[in-house]
């Protein structure tokens, strides 16, 4: 990985971390208690026993530091599902949406709007399965696409997706709607200004 890609990465850990913040045990989030945005729900099915007292709970959510989290957001959430393969300039829309709801939706997103993009270029990749997992031909249509738009437009794309997912989460499930704000306010501060 080339230096100004190495500062990429660095600004969307860094970004994560700012807008995760600190402990918080909210009884309505789903995730359980929480901190740099690592969740109970997450640390438990990943084995985080930082105490090392042989189980994971809350108490290894309070040890968690920003630098293991930092660490964990790069290994499960860019490297793992393999977003580091995409081009750049993708990388902090679907790596923070990976860390909120899991990377295969982020994947699935994208492969959703890069299908979609074919009906304005037929032909210019094959059609891609949907299924929320990174390899060689999403890869290779994010590339194909970005080299005929801007990102931008792939982004938002990406984002619209992301916002119809919460509206939808919402409506399935009433309870979660007092976070819909502050997903969408999240998901918003991704959009890019589109080129005329």
């Amino acid at each position: 990985m080339g230096k100004s890609q190495a500062d990429i990465v660095a600004r969307i850990l860094n970004g994560l971390l700012d807008q995760e913040g600190e402990f918080v045990e909210d009884p309505a989030d789903r995730g359980g208690a929480t901190k740099h945005g690592i969740s109970l729900r997450y640390a438990t099915g990943i084995g985080l026993d930082l105490d090392g007292d042989g189980d994971v709970d809350r108490d290894d959510i309070i040890r968690l530091t920003p630098e293991e989290a930092a660490r964990l957001f790069r290994r499960d959430f860019f490297e793992e599902p393999g977003i580091h393969r995409l081009p750049a300039p993708l990388w902090p829309v679907l790596v923070d949406w990976a860390v909120n709801s899991g990377a295969a939706r982020p994947l699935l997103a994208l492969q959703q709007t890069l299908n979609a993009f074919l009906d304005l270029r037929p032909g210019l990749y094959p059609p891609l399965v949907e299924d929320g997992r990174m390899g060689p031909k999403t890869r290779r249509a994010a590339e194909s696409a970005l080299a005929l738009v801007a990102p931008a437009w792939i982004i938002n794309a990406v984002c619209d997706r992301r916002e119809a997912f919460y509206r939808d989460l919402v409506r399935r499930d009433p309870t979660q709607r007092r976070f819909l704000a502050g997903w969408l306010r999240r998901t918003d501060s991704f959009r890019e200004e589109t080129p005329a």
